[in-house]
């Protein structure tokens, strides 16, 4: 499967090397620079799923690309007037790093994903939870009622999210996304509402907010409660209005929206620490589904294995050998569907064509493997023919040193979790840095196969 170029704009090299450091982080993603002056050229030659800004002021219609692609700026800082300049050019965020790495890369994430078409369909699952669950998913179709789908990374709640939207009578409306983690507040709140012209200096039009857009369709507020407190107030008004304001503006709009967000939060925990409203919380949910992880469910880990190796090879490979199937069985999933689908990747890639059609333990490589001495694994000692060529290496692959050093700042936060009996607030304070900072940590770790300690109440 062909990986999502990201195109960085004028960057100098060490902010070059700021943004491989993200996209590091991020699967199926490569990197591509360009002077400003060759960007059309860049444009056409790459075609990018996503463009990357280092200066706001190399000329261009930024608001003409920005609807064609996303477009984002990034540099080494960034003020509230930088974020606001960067709306008024027409870029969808602006992101100072190595500050916001984070959320550059959930930003980044949320842009790169695969197409539709390697999504695993629904009834692939065979467990009697999914069955239930995917009775109960068409049963609540047909209600305009929110839906607060909770559950832990990786498990499939935008894949829910859609198949709700796509059973109800919304399917032929528009479906819009937002992942509330990825941008600054005052970016988020123009994303959500849009603005009205003359709101700041330099808003030379009006733009709709992704609620008008999702007028007569579903809205999806991904990770919701990463939105700013003083936000979410703005927020929960809409949904008891169903009216929205735009910044500046001072007429509301009627928008006809069916509302579901998504979490992977404790929400006893977001709601005992006040970084959720209450109020918020009881309006989003009117139907609470709660997705269990694949551990729960090993039942449906080679179904969905078979699934997603089908449609990530194109059909050449339809099946798994009894010892690759016995791997993946045992594996516990903690990054769930979201790492199961990498592994299958890394199959397609790694496997063996003198076998056919079916995937050996061989190409099983799980997330922890990449990270082990090579040779270390005896199941890795008829590969030694794998090709090693370096050409082949992508620009963003992660380099050992960099990998040595994410491995030490995982194992010092899960050392400060456990100690801090898996309370996050307590965690981020010992680790110096903020809970939401950790939060991202947190759900990088457990997308990279760590088992994360649980929250002690």
């Amino acid at each position: 499967m062909s990986r999502a170029t990201i195109l960085l704009v004028d960057a100098e090299p060490a902010l070059r090397e700021a943004v491989v450091r993200v996209l590091a982080t991020i699967p199926r993603v490569r990197l591509e620079s360009c002077r400003g002056e060759a960007l059309p050229v860049a444009l056409e030659t790459h075609r990018p799923r996503a463009v990357l800004v280092a200066r706001r002021g190399v000329p261009g219609n930024w608001a003409e690309l920005g609807a064609r692609m996303p477009v984002a700026a990034v540099g080494h800082d960034a003020t509230q007037d930088d974020e606001i300049g960067a709306l008024r050019e027409g870029l969808a965020a602006h992101f100072a790093l190595p500050d916001m790495a984070e959320a550059m890369a959930d930003w980044l994430r949320s842009v790169a994903k695969p197409s539709p078409s390697i999504v695993v369909p629904r009834m692939v699952a065979q467990s009697a939870s999914m069955q239930l669950l995917d009775a109960f998913v068409s049963r609540i179709a047909a209600s305009p009622a929110t839906v607060f789908v909770t559950g832990e990374s990786g498990v499939g709640k935008e894949v829910l999210a859609r198949q709700v939207h796509a059973r109800s009578p919304r399917a032929n409306g528009p479906f819009e996304a937002v992942n509330c983690a990825a941008l600054p507040e005052t970016m988020l709140e123009a994303l959500l509402f849009g603005h009205a012209k003359g709101a700041f200096t330099g808003a030379l039009e009006a733009r709709p907010g992704k609620f008008a857009q999702a007028h007569g369709g579903t809205l999806l507020l991904d990770e919701v409660t990463e939105i700013p407190v003083n936000l979410q107030a703005k927020l929960l008004r809409v949904l008891q209005e169903r009216e929205v304001e735009p910044l500046g503006g001072r007429q509301a709009r009627r928008v006809d929206v069916r509302v579901i967000a998504t979490s992977n939060r404790d929400l006893r925990e977001a709601l005992a620490e006040g970084e959720l409203r209450e109020d918020l919380y009881y309006r989003l949910n009117v139907f609470p589904v709660w997705i269990p992880p694949l551990r729960e469910r090993p039942e449906d880990i080679v179904p969905l294995a078979r699934t997603l190796l089908r449609r990530l090879s194109g059909n050449t490979l339809t099946d798994l050998d009894a010892s690759a199937r016995k791997r993946l069985v045992e594996h516990d999933w903690p990054g769930n569907v979201r790492e199961l689908a990498n592994v299958m990747e890394r199959a397609v890639t790694l496997h063996d064509a003198a076998r056919g059609c079916v995937i050996g333990i061989e190409a099983i490589w799980l997330d922890l493997d990449m990270l082990m001495p090579w040779g270390t694994h005896e199941c890795r000692a008829s590969d030694a023919s794998a090709p090693t060529d370096r050409d082949s290496i992508d620009e963003n692959s992660t380099p050992m040193l960099e990998q040595t050093l994410q491995t030490q700042e995982s194992r010092v936060i899960l050392n400060v979790l456990r100690e801090s009996g898996g309370r996050r607030k307590e965690a981020a304070e010992r680790l110096g840095i903020s809970p939401r900072t950790l939060r991202y940590k947190i759900a990088r770790l457990r997308e990279s196969g760590f088992a994360v300690p649980s929250s002690s109440h």
